[in-house]
């Protein structure tokens, strides 16, 4: 920690949600004077964002410094990040969800997942034995793939063990399936009116999408990257523009961050959450009180984390930020908002009376 901290007080922030201004005073590492005041008029103040759908790759000594900076820059100061069950069962649990507890900056939230892959058939058993404890300590909400050999039993030890269970889906029989079977459901990227009818309609279902299923891509960008699901555009976006608002619970960035290398399917994207969200209330699509709901509070009545989230602002600038670039390392076929104007820079995150600027 820091030995020495200066004040800084940005003037007249708007508080978009309740139309308010106010001063917000914080402290910021550095020398003991030079007490800073800065016109804030033109920000923002918000609550910092809860991304329930992430993927970061374990570390032995936490979070890397790149997937911490991407998550600030899009507003997110917690987030569900999902740990493999196969990974998971060779730690002592207690140890590791200490570990995370420990987090900031973001805040990160294991959620557990299952790998899809034959050694999944151990999964029930382990769930029988540490169940409570997961959905306690954890959350009571567990991730599994439609693709897993051991589906099903795993699908089953999921709702016995009384959570919710996540899903996604790769192929329509499963999907149709799991509509008809009872127990509880979080499904996960909805990408038409028509699928978020469907899980309306089913009893003890919650649903999510994520911004590259709503923000307007150019016509050829969907086919070029390397995501699943597919992102259709046309039609079934436009459907969905109509039905998010009312029919679907959460917004979640699925972002997808490389161990080494850019192998495997998935977008690194949640340092756009945030502009997204913004570019969405802007373009009508969502009411900004909608909008940021939708990625902080029913994000976290559908996941019931057992840690409190942060509960860090932020500080916006609302004002275009132009036209998207590459990060450092990302493939072009990673980057759905290439070349997309997004609205919106993070500038700053503080909480309780400390903050940094980035």
């Amino acid at each position: 920690m820091p030995d020495t901290y200066t004040s800084v007080r940005l003037t007249d922030v708007l508080d978009p949600l309740s139309a308010t201004r106010s001063d917000l005073t914080f402290d910021v590492a550095g020398p003991v004077g030079g007490d800073s005041v800065i016109d804030g008029s033109s920000l923002w103040s918000l609550p910092g964002l809860y991304d329930a759908d992430a993927h970061l790759p374990l570390q032995q000594y936490g979070i890397r410094e790149s997937d911490r900076w991407r998550a600030l820059a899009g507003g997110v100061t917690s987030m569900n990040s999902a740990l493999p069950w196969q990974v998971v069962e060779h730690f002592e649990l207690d140890r590791l969800t200490a570990a995370f507890a420990a987090t900031a900056s973001p805040r990160i939230l294991p959620i557990l997942t299952i790998a899809d892959e034959p050694s999944s058939d151990g999964f029930a058993a382990w769930l029988d034995k540490f169940g409570d404890q997961i959905r306690t300590t954890w959350m009571p909400v567990i991730k599994l793939y439609s693709n897993d050999p051991n589906f099903w039993p795993n699908l089953e030890a999921i709702w016995a063990a009384g959570c919710r269970a996540a899903i996604y889906f790769y192929d329509r029989p499963a999907y149709e399936k799991v509509l008809a079977a009872a127990g509880p459901v979080h499904f996960r990227h909805v990408i038409s009116k028509a699928m978020a009818d469907e899980i309306g309609a089913r009893a003890d279902s919650t649903s999510q999408t994520s911004p590259h299923f709503l923000v307007d891509l150019p016509v050829n960008r969907p086919a070029e990257l390397h995501v699943l699901p597919p992102v259709p555009g046309g039609a079934a976006r436009l459907s969905l523009l109509d039905a998010v608002a009312d029919s679907v619970d959460v917004i979640a960035s699925d972002h997808n961050a490389p161990v080494a290398g850019n192998t495997g399917p998935g977008l690194e994207i949640q340092q756009h959450l945030l502009p997204a969200l913004l570019t969405l209330a802007e373009n009508g699509v969502l009411d900004l009180a909608t909008a940021v709901e939708k990625a902080t509070t029913a994000a976290a009545g559908v996941f019931a984390p057992a840690a409190p989230l942060s509960q860090a602002r932020i500080v916006v600038d609302p004002r275009s930020g132009g036209p998207v670039g590459l990060w450092p390392g990302q493939e072009a076929r990673r980057a759905a908002f290439l070349g997309v104007p997004l609205s919106g820079t993070t500038v700053a995150v503080l909480e309780a009376g400390r903050g940094f600027f980035l």
